[in-house]
């Protein structure tokens, strides 16, 4: 059984929110699927554990799908700043220049390794398509692009799926911050499903301005199922 590993940040993680690495393993029963996501992660964070959380596992594919938390390094509220650079202990502040550097470094690592390579834009800031959060993004977006190119790799162009949602139904949910989510974390806990918060706050695809809700997860992994499907056969 051939192994992929989706490599990332608490989307690829799910437990904000929901798994749209759950729905992948679902339609590939034949693969053995492995989460590599981890909350609050940047791309700092995922070259210093890809020993421990990928290369270990000898995957044929790695997907990979980071941006969000190095944009907040970079632009997110002073909350989001303290808490990456004492928590997550990100020494830099991952602005797009920075971004390229080390996402190139950890595609060269698993390049050396033999790994199939999967790059994923990232999702979204919001639902509001057009924001000046939404502009600053797309700089991150185009360095996945452009390092695609540059290594020949496969692209999945997640960030495209999600803004034709958006333009069809916008939604102007409240922007995110994060101390809602140990709020999010303890209302689930007492029995509110996060879809039900995600319904109360008026958003389609996102739980809180960031992470995922169903209808959000569901999108990636029908984004990404076809590609993967393409490089990870079922054998006869």
């Amino acid at each position: 059984m051939k192994t992929l590993v989706c490599f990332g940040d608490s989307i690829t993680q799910g437990s904000i929110g929901d798994a749209y690495v759950r729905h992948i393993a679902m339609q590939l029963p034949h693969v053995n699927v492995i989460n590599a996501g981890v909350d609050g992660d940047t791309t700092y964070n995922l070259f210093e554990r890809l020993d421990t959380a990928v290369l270990c596992h000898n995957p044929a594919v790695v997907m990979v799908m980071v941006g969000l938390n190095d944009f907040g390094t970079a632009y997110g509220e002073r909350l989001s700043r303290v808490y990456y650079r004492r928590v997550k202990k990100v020494p830099i502040t991952i602005d797009i220049p920075a971004f390229e550097t080390l996402y190139d470094g950890i595609i060269h690592r698993l390049l050396r390794a033999g790994i199939t390579i999967v790059l994923c834009t990232p999702t979204t800031l919001g639902e509001i398509p057009d924001t000046a959060g939404q502009f600053i993004l797309d700089g991150y977006v185009r360095v996945v692009k452009d390092l695609a190119l540059r290594h020949d790799l496969t692209l999945i162009d997640v960030r495209a799926a999600f803004v034709q949602a958006m333009r069809s139904d916008p939604r102007a949910g409240p922007e995110y911050h994060l101390w809602r989510v140990p709020i999010d974390a303890w209302r689930v806990s007492r029995g509110t499903p996060y879809d039900q918060i995600s319904l109360q706050r008026g958003f389609n695809l996102l739980v809180d301005g960031v992470h995922l809700n169903g209808n959000g997860a569901s999108l990636v992994a029908r984004t990404v199922l076809p590609t993967l499907q393409q490089l990870l056969p079922m054998e006869s």
